[in-house]
């Protein structure tokens, strides 16, 4: 196998994680605007059913929590060579994110979904002024930083970069100062992702890990965090548990750096899986802006509520997974129209 081929056939690995991210995005808006795990949802455990349904929404809902950390750690691993502006990457994430956001609301105005509002027309056309997406304002912040701190990373040493990093975690991570430095502070635990994707990309890019070994790591993790949860419903509630989540920089940081590795590390021989992950990958971000979209969230997650509310308990894990997929569908699909449809454009203009 040539050079060529090792890195195209390693570079699908992080596509792959693009996709499978965006899908626990997905999953994490299921429990907090479909279930309402932060309000009044709780789950009897009273007998074994009830306990074995508790522990696969926890299971699910922690699994879906590395997702944007994931994000990051690709961008951090991708850029960190990397000292000039991306302005066409930034342009492209804020032309998507403004695109729908507008065209979104003045469908839904045109249905009779909503009134039209001029208020409402400027938050949807400022998304980033108004914070809509508060995952896009804070990515757009970090790629403008970041030639700025590949210039930095790239003149460490090693062992400076290794120092940094420890600074960085006694400052971001929970358990230190991380529960006082990091409330609603996404860009600060962004610039730190990024430092340990660079890290990985700098000085353990062609490290081939044993799968075995970084998946039983991040199943330590992953009942570690199981293990803190059951703990808090065991001392604090009673019969009736609550699925809880974790903040992104507690012991969701390493389960996401131990999932990035494991992507890194895995192999993907099959062309039509490869082909398939290369059609979604560009895809998922609209994903994103799509169900976020004010006027989505709102019929979206009602009806996502009622179909819950109304369904047996034990189908939520079985009906959350297939929402998702629908979802992912749906947007993907919508998207691929939109790309035809700019691809169609320039035909016509460019003969």
């Amino acid at each position: 196998m040539t050079i060529v081929n090792v890195r195209k056939n390693r570079l699908v690995q992080y596509e792959l994680l693009r996709v499978v991210a965006m899908f626990g995005v997905l999953m994490n808006h299921v429990f907090n605007y479909g279930l309402h795990i932060y309000d009044d949802f709780t789950v009897s455990t009273s007998g074994l059913g009830g306990f074995i349904l508790w522990s696969v929404l926890e299971l699910m809902k922690l699994m879906a929590l590395p997702s944007v950390n994931c994000y990051i750690l690709i961008t951090g691993f991708f850029m960190v060579n990397d000292t000039q502006w991306r302005l066409k990457g930034i342009c492209k994430v804020w032309s998507i994110t403004w695109f729908y956001a507008v065209s979104i609301y003045l469908l839904a105005v045109a249905a009779g979904l909503c009134s039209f509002q001029w208020d409402e027309m400027l938050r949807h056309a400022t998304p980033l002024c108004s914070n809509s997406y508060w995952f896009v304002t804070s990515y757009i912040a970090l790629m403008l930083l970041s030639p700025l701190l590949s210039w930095v990373l790239q003149r460490l040493s090693r062992r400076q970069y290794q120092l940094a990093l420890a600074l960085g975690f006694f400052i971001c991570f929970q358990f230190f100062l991380g529960q006082y430095a990091m409330d609603q502070q996404q860009i600060l635990l962004f610039v730190y992702l990024f430092m340990i994707g660079g890290y990985i990309r700098r000085f353990h890019e062609e490290a081939r890990l044993r799968l075995s070994h970084i998946a039983v790591i991040s199943m330590l993790i992953l009942l570690l965090m199981y293990g803190v949860t059951l703990t808090k419903n065991l001392s604090l509630n009673g019969h009736a548990f609550l699925v809880y989540a974790m903040a992104y920089h507690g012991l969701v940081l390493p389960f996401s750096v131990a999932i990035f590795l494991l992507f890194k590390n895995l192999t993907i021989s099959s062309r039509r899986i490869r082909s398939t992950i290369y059609a979604l990958a560009p895809l998922c971000f609209s994903v994103y802006i799509i169900h976020t979209q004010s006027v989505v969230h709102e019929y979206l997650w009602t009806y996502a509520s009622n179909m819950f509310a109304s369904s047996q308990s034990l189908a939520i894990p079985l009906l959350a997974f297939c929402l998702c997929v629908a979802v992912f569908i749906v947007c993907c699909a919508i998207d691929s129209l939109r790309l035809q449809v700019i691809l169609f454009i320039k035909r016509i203009f460019c003969r």
